[in-house]
């Protein structure tokens, strides 16, 4: 009291710091100066820069290391959520601000930033293809493949894969010199990264972003099971995946094309991954098309050629596509086109021709290696019917799953899944108030673990959980 006693509000219970006291909070400023300035700050906008600078100083390492207090399991778990919270915070700043340095052109930062990204989280892909793409750019072509050496050995030794197909594609166009400022090289979705301690995929329940992560992926195994039998073997048959908004179907293309793929130890007990006759065989491109450089056709094209190991130099047109596939395509390879419907809607340059070629492409002309897996609010033939559009690419997905509420055992795995059980009367209501769809039941299973952690007893959780999972509710219904 003699010390600190303005800064603390003391009862015969408890001992608090008291907020209203003047007082500055490392975290605070760090958490408030990310949250103001965004995800993307403009690169002309140099306060924003500076001030994403500063910020990621404040981050010295992750939150209390190696404070711990015996006994108290509740103040443990609340310590390690904000531990993910705060890492993946930094890491994410860390991503913006290396974006920004790259599109100023400043490379001397941009490494910089990039590095510490690194020794964060040395399984970003991502930071890697940055950080050697400036070391590149910077004149340091040695220190850009000694990096990219780093990178293929850590992926190999620790998560048991190769590098994507555009950090092979980068570092060649790096060793022969055919790399152009002028054309940016387009990144794939960054790989889903497997769980490792105090990331996002440590979480239990994630409502909101996809499901990157199998172990966390719950539910679906008979569309799984259906769409894997398509793709065992040559012809590769087609597969669309309709549902309403907030059902899965990011998450399911996801799961897709990383669970055969991922070690056996970052799986749950049990989970199965031997649906494929020779996993590694096979080739997976994943096309978003909310991203709307992928609308231009050209940038579609080339990014398509990048993931299938087949970069295109010089002007990427559609003859120029064909050729490349066609005289290069012996692996079986899925191309997962997720949001199918913004591309029919919004790009124009994506017209019948385009979709016509794809046709063709899969069905003449590579032997049967090329299939194709959509996701959509409906079914292709609908889809390209609303869009004035009449290729016959939208008439060869000959199976559709339809995808409803999780069957109730899916639905009660996943609410197991909780690191501390919930009462039996909780998950009933859970179960009945989420209809068993995946957003709210996400959603509500969320609200009561952090009631749990934080020693609630009462029921209040139930009319917040009510109130956020409505609009999906709505949607999922509709």
């Amino acid at each position: 009291r003699q010390t600190v006693e303005p800064y603390l509000t003391i009862t015969h219970q408890t001992a608090a710091f008291n907020q209203s006291a003047p007082y500055w909070l490392d975290v605070a400023a760090f958490e408030q100066t990310i949250n103001q300035i965004g995800r993307r700050p403009a690169a002309d906008d140099s306060a924003a820069v500076e001030a994403l600078q500063t910020a990621v100083t404040l981050y010295r390492g992750d939150f209390l290391e190696e404070f711990h207090v015996r006994q108290a399991p509740l103040f443990e778990t609340w310590l390690f959520q904000r531990r993910v919270e705060l890492r993946q915070t930094a890491l994410t700043a860390y991503q913006t601000l290396t974006a920004a340095y790259v599109r100023r052109r400043e490379l001397e930062a941009g490494i910089a930033a990039a590095r510490r990204w690194l020794q964060l989280d040395l399984a970003a892909e991502e930071g890697h293809q940055q950080l050697i793409r400036l070391l590149a750019d910077s004149g340091q072509r040695s220190a850009a493949l000694i990096q990219f050496e780093t990178c293929r050995q850590y992926l190999a030794d620790e998560l048991g894969v190769e590098p994507s197909p555009d950090t092979w594609a980068l570092v060649e166009a790096i060793k022969t010199g055919s790399r152009s400022d002028r054309r940016p090289f387009i990144l794939s979705p960054q790989r889903p990264q497997v769980a490792h301690p105090f990331t996002p995929s440590s979480l239990p329940f994630i409502a909101g972003p996809p499901i990157a992560q199998p172990r966390q992926f719950f539910g679906r195994q008979r569309e799984i099971k259906r769409i894997f039998n398509l793709l065992q073997r040559p012809p590769l048959q087609n597969a669309a995946i309709i549902g309403a908004r907030r059902s899965g179907k990011t998450s399911l293309l996801h799961y897709l094309r990383t669970i055969t793929a991922v070690t056996p130890s970052h799986l749950r007990p049990g989970q199965r991954q031997d649906w494929l006759p020779d996993p590694a065989h096979y080739r997976w491109v994943f096309v978003d098309f909310q991203d709307a450089r992928l609308g231009q056709a050209a940038n579609l094209l080339r990014y398509l050629l990048e993931q299938m190991g087949f970069p295109c130099e010089g002007r990427c047109d559609l003859d120029a596509f064909l050729d490349a596939v066609s005289d290069n395509l012996d692996t079986p390879t899925v191309i997962l086109f997720d949001e199918i419907g913004v591309a029919l809607e919004r790009y124009p340059e994506l017209d019948d021709a385009f979709w016509e070629s794809l046709r063709s492409l899969a069905t003449n002309q590579v032997d049967g290696n090329l299939g194709f897996v959509l996701a959509a609010h409906e079914s292709p033939a609908e889809l390209a019917q609303h869009s004035g559009l009449g290729s016959p690419f939208f008439n060869i997905f000959g199976y559709a799953a339809q995808l409803g509420p999780l069957m109730e055992a899916e639905a009660r795995a996943l609410i197991a899944s909780s690191p501390i059980p919930f009462p039996a009367e909780d998950v009933e209501w859970i179960l009945a108030e989420s209809g068993r769809w995946p957003m709210p039941l996400q959603i509500l299973c969320r609200e009561r673990l952090l009631t749990l952690e934080d020693g609630e007893t009462d029921a209040a959780w139930r009319e917040d959980g009510r109130r956020q999972i409505a609009p999906f509710i709505n949607k999922a219904d509709g």
